[in-house]
């Protein structure tokens, strides 16, 4: 069950780095410098320990894998920091959700996972545990944040596949320290290379950048060795305890209570669906 350990992980390590993020971009920010700072900070702190069992690729498809995760990657990563100017962590959280029904349809197709009654239980679960805890809060069709949450976490899911096929060829954490360097140029170059707009938004947010940066480095680890060992259908439901650690932090420490009991109650939902999955 290593696999389901580094999951968890990963969950904590999301969560944390989300959280940070949203405190540092609801005061000021501009969200491309961010997005490019952050995941570039976030390959630099992880390269030291790139040569952890360290092996390049032997079949060229796999750059064009590679390739396929930065462009998606810094697209989920900047349309994600797009949302949390708007929207709270635990909101991002629990639209977040949605993505384990196209992870379960794509690991049907693509690596034959099989899905039994509890998966498709799990699916209803999931989905109304989302409608539940967005009811009334937000208007999806109006609402800017929602939105780009969801757009969020289709570039994340379609990232994803893109890592399973890659990691049968490649080193976990070379892809990580890699793949957030290059999302960090990605946004460099994006940006034309702006020193004065990157320097001022790491002078306005270099505590958040460092410290989400090294969460969500992390959390990439994580969530990679585990999608070496387990099935894609099962790793990122687990690793979406995410959503518990998230709302926690939202609660506890961010006064995130609007709405407090629909949220709870569609959570509760959504997990009991995470359970099925398991």
């Amino acid at each position: 069950m290593t696999w389901f350990i580094l999951s968890i992980l990963s969950g904590l390590s999301f969560a944390l780095a989300r959280a940070i993020s949203r405190i540092y971009l609801k005061k000021q920010g501009n969200t491309l410098a961010f997005t490019a700072i952050h995941g570039f900070i976030a390959g630099l702190i992880l390269l030291p320990i790139i040569f952890i069992g360290l092996h390049w690729p032997t079949q060229s498809i796999t750059w064009w894998y590679f390739a396929g995760i930065i462009i998606l990657a810094f697209t989920a990563d900047w349309l994600t920091f797009s949302a949390l100017k708007t929207i709270n962590v635990s909101t991002y959280q629990i639209v977040n959700q949605a993505r384990h029904i196209f992870i379960l349809i794509s690991g049907l197709i693509l690596f034959a996972e099989a899905i039994v009654i509890d998966k498709l239980l799990a699916i209803i679960f999931i989905t109304i545990g989302v409608i539940i805890a967005l009811y009334k809060k937000v208007k999806i069709d109006r609402d800017k944040g929602i939105i780009l949450a969801i757009l969020s976490t289709l570039a994340n899911v379609l990232a994803l596949i893109f890592v399973k096929f890659a990691i049968r060829d490649f080193s976990e954490i070379a892809i990580a320290s890699l793949e957030l360097m290059a999302v960090g140029l990605l946004g460099f170059i994006l940006m034309k290379f702006n020193t004065n707009t990157l320097l001022k938004e790491f002078k306005i947010n270099k505590w958040g950048l460092i410290l989400a940066g090294l969460f969500f480095g992390f959390s990439e680890i994580f969530l990679f060795i585990a999608l070496k060992t387990g099935e894609i259908s099962k790793v990122i439901p687990v690793a979406q305890s995410s959503l518990i650690f998230g709302l926690l932090i939202g609660i506890i420490f961010m006064n995130e209570r609007e709405n407090l009991i629909q949220k709870i109650i569609g959570a509760s939902i959504i997990i009991s669906g995470i359970i099925l999955l398991n």
